[in-house]
């Protein structure tokens, strides 16, 4: 039976340990797989944005669960629903740049913090799904930020290490406003 797992919050030390990589019998595991279908539902349940990586729950090691769906204020994104274990970027196209993001580990869901994080808008990817099978792929846009912001969680990244312009710290509200006003 699945259950809403508590988040653990940022100063927490979990967020700043590098999580420990599971082998494919670790991950088909009772243990792990209630783990994944408890983050899923997590994030399902409490609309916890389009992610959440175990170490944001108190577990350290190497799995993630991401969930990005259409929404009115990002219609036009590419779904992606996958479970990553032990990711890793191995490949990166073009130059870095500042992409808006928050992360659930900073405040409440009114209050989260946004910031322009320095982010790769095309990499290559490889992990582990959660039947253990090896996956390797080209991703881009918000999938490969939203990638590179959970795999950051599993090395003890934070977003707010990724923050070169300190002044593009703004509140939710804030950043609804921009991008209701963004022109077309």
């Amino acid at each position: 039976m699945s259950k809403i797992l508590k988040r653990i919050e940022f100063g927490n030390p979990t967020l700043r340990a590098k999580a420990r990589r599971l082998s494919k019998d670790e991950i088909l595991s009772e243990e792990i797989q209630q783990l994944i279908e408890n983050i899923r539902y997590t994030v399902e349940k409490k609309k916890y944005g389009v992610g959440m990586a175990a170490p944001q729950v108190g577990a350290s090691v190497a799995v993630s669960v991401i969930a990005i769906k259409p929404t009115p204020t990002r219609p036009d994104v590419k779904p992606f629903d996958s479970v990553i274990i032990n990711p890793e970027v191995i490949e990166v196209f073009g130059k870095p740049q500042p992409m808006w993001e928050a992360c659930l580990s900073f405040g409440t869901p009114s209050s989260y913090p946004y910031a322009q994080a320095v982010r790769h808008d095309k990499i290559r990817v490889r992990y582990l799904d959660e039947q253990a099978k090896e996956q390797e792929e080209i991703i881009e846009g918000f999938v490969a930020q939203v990638f590179q912001h959970e795999t950051d969680h599993l090395d003890g990244i934070l977003f707010v290490d990724k923050v070169k312009d300190t002044k593009s710290y703004i509140t939710l509200s804030e950043y609804k406003k921009l991008r209701k006003n963004k022109p077309a």
